[in-house]
Order: C-alpha cells, then sequence, then structure tokens
C-alpha cells in the first residue's frame, strides 16, 4: 500500500483514519499515524494529542444543531462517533443505548466513518493533495445511496426500516422496565431523579420488536430528568385483557425549580410526538401530557397489546447440533420450537402439529429435502404453511419455483432468521 503522506487516497485515507480512532488514546499508535504528517502536525509539540484534538472537535462539528429531530440520521451518527470513539464505549452498551442490534451498530459505524472521513478530507484541502486532484471523489469515501437515503431519511421512514429490521422479542414487564432503567441511571442520578415502580407480579409477558418500546420509554426518562430534577419517577403497570396499561408519572415538589416552561425551547413536544410514533411502531398506543407548572409534571400511560399468539416452529433438520441451535435462537421469542431429525417423521408431525411455519434444511438422509417440500405442497393440511428453506446451497431459485415461501443460506444468523420468521406471520396477516 503507498504511503498515504504521498497518496492520500481517500480509501487509504479513511483505512488510516478508521485505525486512529480506534487508537484514539494510545499515544504509541497515533505517533505513528500517517495522519500526523498529511495534516501537517508533525512539527508541532506532542503531535498526537493535536491529532486526537483535531479528531475529536471534527467529530463534534458533526453534532447536529438544536432543533433538528432526535430520530434524524445526522443523530445517530454522531452519537455512534462519540459514544464508541470519543468515549470508548463497548459496542453492546452503545448498541443498547441506540436501539440497534451489533449487526446494525457496526453497519452505522462503517457508515460515521465515512461521514467522518468525508468532512476532514474536504475540510482540510486533501482533494487538492492528492493525485488525481479534481476528479471524482472515491465511492470509498462518499455515501453509497441505500445509506444515504437511511441517513436523510425523515422520521416515517426511519420508523419503517426500523420495523421492518428489528427482530421480535419476549421478555416479563418488570425485567424489561429494569432494563430500561439500568440504561438511564447515570443521567437520572445526575439529575436527581429518584424512580420508584410498583409492577405486580403474573402479569403477562411483553411480545415484540422491544427495542421501539425501549427507546420510547428512555425518551420519556430523560424528559423527566431535564424536567423534573430533583423529583420522582412513578411506574406502574395493570392488565385489562387484550391490553397491558402502564402508568408513568413525574412529579416534583411544590415550589421546585428548574422547571422549563417555555414551550418553544423545551423539547417536550418533540420528545412525546416521537415516543409515541415509537410505541405505535411497536403496535400500542400512548398518551403524554406535560403540565410544566403543577406538581405532577409528566403523565404518561402506554397502552400495549399482550396475549399474543405464540407461533409455532417446526424444524425438520438431521443435525442435531443446527436444532440446539435453532431452540437457542427461538429462546426469549415469539416463536416456539419444534424440531425433527427423521424426514419420515417431518410429514406426519407437520400434520398433527399444524405449526405456522417450516423450516428445512435440503440435505436430509432418505427422503431428499426438495422431494419432501414437494409432499408438503401437495398435502391438504400443511399446503398452505410457509416453508423456509434453509440450506448451504446457493438454490433460491430452486426453492421458490418449488413453492417454498423464503429462502435462507447456512450459517444462518439469529437476527436473519428471526427476521424472515416475522416477514412470514406478517405476510399471513
Amino acid at each position: 500500500m503507498a504511503d498515504i503522506r504521498h497518496d492520500p487516497t481517500r480509501e487509504h485515507f479513511l483505512i488510516e483514519l478508521r485505525k486512529a480512532l480506534r487508537h484514539l488514546y494510545d499515544p504509541a499508535v497515533l505517533q505513528r499515524s500517517p495522519l500526523i504528517a498529511l495534516f501537517g502536525l508533525d512539527k508541532r509539540a506532542n503531535p498526537q494529542a493535536v491529532l486526537r484534538r483535531l479528531i475529536t472537535d471534527a467529530v463534534q462539528h458533526l453534532k447536529p444543531e438544536e432543533g433538528v429531530p432526535f430520530y434524524a440520521g445526522a443523530w445517530r451518527i454522531y452519537h455512534v462517533l462519540a459514544y464508541r470513539y470519543i468515549e470508548q464505549s463497548d459496542q453492546r452498551t452503545v448498541a443498547l443505548n441506540l436501539g440497534l442490534s451489533i449487526r446494525q451498530l457496526r453497519r452505522q459505524e462503517r457508515l460515521a466513518e465515512r461521514v467522518l472521513a468525508d468532512y476532514l478530507w474536504k475540510e482540510y484541502g486533501l482533494e487538492a493533495k492528492a493525485p488525481n486532484a479534481g476528479a471524482p471523489p472515491s465511492s470509498v469515501g462518499t455515501l453509497a445511496p441505500s445509506e444515504e437515503s437511511k441517513t436523510l431519511a425523515g422520521p416515517e421512514a426511519e420508523l419503517t426500516w426500523l420495523r421492518q429490521s428489528l427482530p421480535s422479542e419476549t421478555t416479563q414487564v418488570a425485567e424489561f422496565i429494569q432494563n430500561v432503567l439500568q440504561v438511564a441511571k447515570p443521567m437520572l442520578s445526575r439529575s436527581a431523579v429518584e424512580v420508584r415502580c410498583q409492577i405486580p407480579d403474573g402479569l403477562p409477558p411483553l411480545t415484540g420488536q422491544l427495542l421501539l418500546l425501549r427507546q420510547a420509554f428512555l425518551n420519556l426518562l430523560t424528559l423527566s430528568a431535564r424536567s423534573a430534577p430533583q423529583g420522582r419517577v412513578h411506574i406502574t403497570a395493570e392488565v385489562s385483557l387484550p391490553v397491558l396499561y402502564i402508568h408513568f408519572r413525574a412529579t416534583v415538589e411544590q415550589g421546585s425549580a428548574a422547571i422549563h416552561q417555555n414551550d418553544n425551547t423545551h423539547p417536550w413536544k418533540e420528545r412525546s410526538e416521537i415516543a409515541h410514533q415509537l410505541v405505535k411502531a411497536f403496535g400500542g398506543d400512548l398518551k403524554v401530557t406535560f403540565k410544566p407548572t403543577e406538581r405532577e409534571i409528566i403523565t404518561a400511560q402506554f397502552d400495549l397489546p399482550i396475549g399474543e399468539r405464540r407461533v409455532r416452529v417446526l424444524v425438520i433438520d438431521d443435525n442435531a447440533d443446527a436444532l440446539l441451535l435453532f431452540e437457542r435462537y427461538f429462546s426469549g421469542t415469539r416463536y416456539e420450537f419444534t424440531g425433527v431429525r427423521d424426514p419420515e417423521q417431518a410429514l406426519p408431525l407437520a400434520q398433527n402439529l399444524s405449526p405456522q411455519i417450516i423450516v428445512l434444511d435440503v440435505m436430509l438422509p432418505g427422503i431428499d429435502g426438495w422431494e419432501l417440500l414437494g409432499r408438503l405442497r401437495e398435502h391438504p393440511l400443511t399446503s398452505h404453511v410457509p416453508v423456509v428453506v434453509c440450506t448451504i446451497l446457493p438454490q433460491e431459485e430452486l426453492a421458490q419455483a418449488l413453492g417454498a415461501a423464503a429462502f435462507i443460506r447456512k450459517p444462518v444468523s439469529r437476527e436473519t432468521l428471526l427476521s424472515v420468521l416475522d416477514q412470514q406471520i406478517n405476510s399471513l396477516g
């Protein structure tokens, strides 16, 4: 690879910037970075510290201006750069805070790195130093159309993308709320906000795309920390089938100061609206009331659907380890696992079990998987059941021609599997 000081192509620049971001607080690595010479810092005292400051200032420059909705893609880019590299938080923590899966976070990291590289490339005139100055920028340093569209998408498009990409999960109500409070604990502690929860035993579990609901709760907790410093948050729950009601109240002592009353500067409208949209995308409803001059500043009620039917899934695979893996993948979701290794038993079991979905391997002993797919399509008790072919073979066209509803190549991730199953259930209405 050419030396970036003599060949500052955008691809090479991006590679070196990624390395600097990942070692932002390692002076030994930064001292060897060719970015020092590229930015003309080699004559400065403590150039590695100057490089670190240059990068962190660039990240701060990308922070959206006041008034940009927090759900905008620009905020996600900034938060990824700030949390992952400036604060050096681990991926799991950042993914949880942003309501992303690890896989989604990694995609966002790559996008955020490109945006930062783009800014630095233009801000410091590196285009003029490149051997092909004036030529169209490398695709590595620019946004791919699909990424750009997600970055610039409005709230509706963003929520639609999340609704389509997040897996369904199941958890107990008390566990869900405690997990949310754990994330918000540092923020609530800084504002001296006390949280009191009264969650009765025996509530039915929450099932759905819980990351949407988690972000709505975090939104209200953030609003409470700002509006009710040194106050209290009360969370209670009750059930009246088929709805779970979660009541949220933020209160302060009479005469407490630091309550924002100006609607033009206070973010309550924006935050409550996006929280409402998130809960709506989850399948529920949210009512929020904000009364800045009263002791009970915020009241909110979550109306959440419960009693969602369990989805029976029959997995046909002769590999015992594969069946164990699928069973683990289904753990904590709405999907009930039943596995069978013998293809001769698969059709009778499918007839008796009446599964909503069948996941079928192709490499089976005795009856070929394609033959079994044909039998499942022909039998009146299973002809309506969507079959997801899951195999190492690159035979998607054949699977579709033989009547498969979907196709997955092995090895399959939990995220991919649950996403495909969710699509099948959603298509059935």
